[in-house]
């Protein structure tokens, strides 16, 4: 029959072992993907080209009024 101090300690070894296994597991998981960061930088983007279409149509804008004051110099451009 097995000593019950050695079989007790073998076990205890065990566990310690398993522990140390599941910490171990439990520390090179998969990296989580950052949503809230990604949506982020979509938000961020989506600002930009929102602005970026406002300065055309802004630019645009102004094209059409300096046209529309200055007609004399069209016309005398055109012949």
């Amino acid at each position: 029959m097995k000593d019950p101090a050695v079989s007790a300690g073998s076990f205890f070894l065990s566990q310690c072992l398993l522990r140390r296994t599941r910490t171990i597991s439990r520390d090179r998981t998969l990296a989580r993907t950052n949503y809230s960061y990604e949506k982020r930088q979509k938000e961020l983007a989506k600002k930009k080209k929102k602005e970026e279409k406002r300065q055309r149509k802004l630019e645009k804008k102004e094209n059409s009024v300096e046209e529309n004051e200055n007609p004399s110099l069209q016309k005398d451009e055109q012949l």
